[in-house]
């Protein structure tokens, strides 16, 4: 699932515009509990047809014990370019590095305003050639690492919030999508924009999507209309897609922002939400907003009954495009070829937990977590078919 995203966002933008200090929620967000707990029944688990299956190969987090594979809030996991795996934990405010074999290797960052430490990171990227740069959403920056993970430089300025996700390319650039806000005689805009930036300035190099629309803090979902999600390659190449549940398409873009194609499937068909996945998503959603400072009476989410057509767009080292299918009720791809040819579907085959799971695709393995697990936070990961 990719709700979580959406809290990231709404946080972000109301955060930038100058909302309360985090409060004692815990009654709020009990309050909120309609879905796990409620008398709404989890949708039968049904494995999809597909031409390749992704099984985990193992797992990192523990319940209890050493407080480096303990975590408190997982919200981002992927892996470098070497192929360690990167976790970000919310709760902690840094990143935990491991190897692919599990062994703990060191931890990134700390809260803080200083160099190298974070208020609230909300994303992370590794570059090609190593190192990682780090979105601090409530720091308004984004914090570089060198190969080696030791703090390097930082990019402020950005307004209301710096990207909320980001694709570190090739150099030191990045592609990313930054909640926007902007206050005019007319009333109050908020909206999103896809755009590229170097190290060196707030400013983008190159915008390939923005649009801002009227805000109305007492029905949030109206601002799902202008989400994008998106991917790129390491040498630039976007891809992007509108998060919608009215048609399936994701269109590409050069380097330089010239339109290049749009994929179109003919056959698309809307699919409802079952009550238990309204209900869970008002919950994670609400109680996420509400945990990281937003007022209870602005964490009103209310779900598109019908399910995006769309979940999530990435790029993996064969240079083969992942559409994350939001239709179904497990991770499931369609995987096409960076011209928009469809070379094979999958699907992962976890069993009934892998429902709840948000996935992340690499360079040649992939990486699933639990935004809000029965029992413990960890991740699970394997490996890509060739």
């Amino acid at each position: 699932m990719k709700f979580f995203v959406l809290s990231v966002m709404f946080i972000l933008i109301i955060g930038g515009c100058g909302s309360s200090e985090p409060t004692d929620t815990s009654e709020e967000t009990n309050n909120t509990d309609t879905g796990t707990n409620g008398s709404a029944a989890q949708e039968e688990y049904v494995l999809p047809i597909a031409d390749n299956y992704l099984t985990v190969s193992d797992s990192i987090g523990v319940e209890l014990g050493d407080s480096n594979f303990v975590f408190g809030a997982i919200i981002a996991a992927g892996f470098t370019n070497n192929g360690d795996v990167a976790i970000l934990d919310m709760q902690k405010t840094s990143i935990s590095l491991f190897s692919y074999e599990g062994e703990f290797i060191r931890s990134i960052g700390r809260e803080g305003g200083g160099p190298g430490e974070f208020r609230m990171p909300v994303a992370f990227a590794c570059y090609p050639d190593g190192g990682m740069v780090v979105a601090d959403g409530m720091g308004g920056k984004l914090v570089y690492f060198d190969e080696n993970y030791d703090y390097i430089d930082q990019t402020a300025g950005f307004v209301p919030s710096p990207p909320a996700q980001i694709i570190a390319l090739t150099g030191t650039d990045i592609m990313g999508l930054k909640p926007d806000f902007e206050q005019t005689e007319d009333g109050m805009f908020m909206g999103f924009t896809v755009a590229r930036w170097n190290n060196e300035s707030s400013v983008p190099t190159q915008i390939f999507y923005s649009k801002m629309s009227p805000f109305n803090p007492t029905d949030l979902s109206t601002m799902t209309d202008d989400i994008l999600l998106f991917t790129a390659t390491e040498d630039g190449l976007v891809f992007t897609s509108p998060m919608s549940s009215e048609d399936y398409s994701f269109t590409a873009w050069s380097a330089d922002g010239e339109e290049l194609f749009t994929y179109e499937k003919d056959d698309f068909e809307r699919v409802a939400k079952s009550q238990y996945e309204i209900d869970l998503e008002t919950e994670v959603v609400n109680a996420r907003m509400i945990a990281q400072g937003m007022p209870a009476s602005m964490a009103n989410w209310e779900p598109d009954p019908y399910k995006a057509s769309i979940a999530g767009l990435f790029v993996d080292g064969q240079n083969r495009l992942w559409i994350s299918k939001g239709t179904e009720s497990v991770n499931a791809f369609d995987v096409f070829d960076l011209d928009g040819n469809l070379l094979f579907t999958a699907a992962i085959d976890a069993g009934e937990a892998a429902m709840k799971w948000t996935t992340f695709i690499g360079k040649e393995h992939f990486i699933s977590f639990d935004v809000n697990p029965d029992d413990y936070p960890r991740v699970f990961y394997g490996s890509l078919p060739e």
